[in-house]
């Protein structure tokens, strides 16, 4: 469907002729538009084409233009028209702004006396949106754009009101709320977290959250995936800002955390509320002499921390040290007072909880549920604390359900959750007794495969995650020639056990490891790039490695927009002439996103610069 987005440029859409595509987003692609006689510029935001027979989704693009129109305001991007090119190509024209999104900013911690006038230009847009009964509901960074305006570097626009809502109608249909779309996991309010009607401190929440990030250089909850994220707003709160970054003003990280506070009663009330502490905070800033502000501290790590190279953990029996593995397995999942749910398929799983997908009804919130782990049995207690719908599912590109909260968990099941984390099955294998009946030398053999049939396959045959396919392809076909050369031998009945299950892993490995399309997806689900960059040296296309991201990024929803922020950190970076810092941000950016291939293409051509401006030995 891509491609035939591609194909409107060179066409023409009303008085414009369609030059190239600027962006993509959840709901269709912007591209740079000329008029055919006087050559102005504008954006043009296309509905993807297999939205455009779902009649709610498309009444949801055209209610950006309605509530861009009911505002009004300088700091809102305007849209001049909209239509559709029939039979179903709707399409809105907007301002063409010349700038960049805020991303670019966050390489470091901002100065409050930067970071306070875009704060109070996005305040005054929200103020004029609420006051006209819209909730944005999608604040991030993304959607902060900054070009200058005059003498004026930072003149912001707030971009994307395709999600807003005018609070009438919300308060006139609560019901429905559990159904919206309600935003960016990461600037999430915990009203929007738990389905819960919003209203304007919803936004105030969003951009409290963009505050912090501002001050800190890092997110407020860094977790990764969708239930960590969501558990995280309801129940967590961030280290005040100064306590991260010692040179933050603490009136501002006081004002900052009131933005973010659980219960929207504890908020600012209105953001005029809050612009009026902010404007409060850069007076302080002005008016008390630098001795009195926080003394300059050791810089702090920028958003993109150097990433280490995936190793091979001194520990065999649990295998590699793994950053991430977006475990995939079955589960058995009932209600506490007995009801079945059936087998489901859990889709994400982190120390917090797991992602459950469902087509059928799902159990209301706050439900326990017993999960009982297909592959070992382990029976892990939790409370469904979060529904999302087949709407939310089709817009975040994932699948319908539900989200669990861990409660309970003994320490044994919280090393059974480590293990699901990882890609291994939840319990190690117990190891075998060795008995009088035993072969001496099969057992000098299995012994070294006992330490490592417990772990992923790269610690099966003891090799690091880089590993090239051809040397992988050879120590599979060495271990396999050792096992069947002891199998000759008078083995025990537990030896001929263990001889036959190592084998069929060495196999599974073989399958998984040896093939250039199923070693790319294993490694895709741990983040290991490195891994996915030996897979396309072996010969894997851009086609198939194209197919295997679009799964990735349907089931890790959360993964493209995390590292399109680092990308653009490596190029903000790298404009500084800082490779090292840029190869670093580009890394983290594989690591969540290990199957773009622009980003691989990057990685190298920075790592070729390294080289090349290395200082002589």
């Amino acid at each position: 469907m891509a491609a035939a987005q591609e194909n409107l440029v060179g066409q023409t859409i009303g008085s414009f002729r369609i030059t190239k595509v600027i962006g993509r987003g959840g709901m269709g692609t912007v591209y740079l538009g000329e008029h055919s006689v006087i050559a102005s510029r504008v954006a043009i935001k296309v509905l993807m084409e297999r939205l455009a027979s779902d009649e709610n989704l498309v009444a949801r693009f055209y209610a950006e233009a309605r509530a861009v129109n009911l505002i009004g305001h300088e700091n809102i991007v305007n849209i001049f028209d909209m239509n559709v090119v029939p039979p179903n190509r709707y399409y809105l024209v907007m301002e063409y702004l010349e700038g960049k999104p805020l991303n670019y900013l966050l390489t470091a911690p901002v100065p409050a006396t930067v970071s306070i006038p875009i704060l109070l230009q996005v305040c005054d847009a929200l103020q004029a949106a609420h006051s006209a009964g819209i909730v944005h509901r999608d604040l991030k960074p993304e959607n902060i754009f900054l070009m200058k305006r005059g003498k004026q570097e930072n003149f912001v626009k707030v971009l994307d009101f395709g999600l807003a809502k005018l609070l009438d109608t919300e308060r006139a249909e609560q019901h429905t709320a559990a159904g919206l779309i309600v935003g960016t996991p990461e600037f999430m309010s915990p009203e929007q977290a738990n389905s819960q009607p919003v209203d304007g401190r919803a936004d105030i929440y969003g951009l409290g959250c963009i505050a912090w990030l501002m001050a800190t250089a890092r997110l407020p909850f860094p977790q990764r995936g969708l239930t960590d994220l969501l558990v995280a707003h309801r129940t967590q709160n961030p280290r005040p800002p100064h306590e991260v970054v010692p040179t933050c003003p603490v009136p501002l990280s006081q004002a900052i955390m009131k933005a973010m506070s659980k219960d929207p009663a504890h908020r600012f009330q209105t953001a005029a509320e809050f612009a009026k502490a902010l404007e409060d905070v850069l007076q302080w800033v002005a008016s008390t002499p630098a001795r009195v502000l926080p003394a300059r501290a050791t810089p702090v790590a920028p958003t993109t921390p150097p990433v280490p190279p995936l190793t091979t953990s001194t520990s065999p029996a649990r295998g590699p040290t793994l950053e991430r593995f977006a475990a995939k397995f079955s589960a058995n999942v009932s209600i506490v007072d007995g009801k079945s749910l059936g087998t489901l398929k859990c889709t994400d799983i982190s120390r917090g909880g797991m992602f459950l997908a469902s087509e059928g009804r799902l159990p209301p919130l706050f439900t326990k549920v017993k999960i009982t782990i297909s592959e070992g049995g382990e029976m892990l207690l939790g409370e469904v604390v979060r529904h999302v719908t087949p709407e939310q599912a089709r817009a975040w590109g994932m699948s319908g359900g539900f989200g669990v909260q861990f409660v309970d968990l003994t320490a044994s099941l919280r090393e059974a959750v480590a293990r699901l984390i990882q890609g291994l099955p939840p319990s190690e294998q117990p190891r075998a007794t060795i008995s009088a009946t035993d072969d001496p030398e099969a057992e000098r053999v299995l012994a070294k495969y006992r330490q490592r049939v417990n772990g992923d396959h790269y610690a099966l045959i003891a090799c690091a995650t880089d590993t090239e396919s051809s040397e992988i392809r050879a120590k599979v076909r060495e271990a396999t020639a050792e096992l069947e050369k002891i199998s000759t031998r008078p083995l025990s009945a537990s030896q001929r056990t263990q001889v036959d299950a190592t084998v069929a892993r060495l196999k599974s490995t073989a399958d998984v490891l040896g093939n250039p399309l199923h070693r790319a997806e294993f490694d895709a689900n741990r983040g290991n790039f490195r891994g996915v960059m030996r897979c396309l040296q072996a010969g894997l296309t851009v086609v198939d490695l194209e197919k295997l991201r679009t799964g990735h990024l349907a089931a890790n929803p959360n993964a493209a927009g995390g590292a399109l922020v680092k990308h653009l950190a490596s190029k903000a970076y790298e404009g500084k002439s800082q490779l090292k810092e840029a190869v670093d941000a580009i890394e983290a950016a594989l690591q969540l996103d290990p199957l773009n291939l622009t980003y691989h293409q990057r990685r190298i051509q920075l790592l070729k610069r390294m080289r090349e401006t290395a200082p002589a030995p």
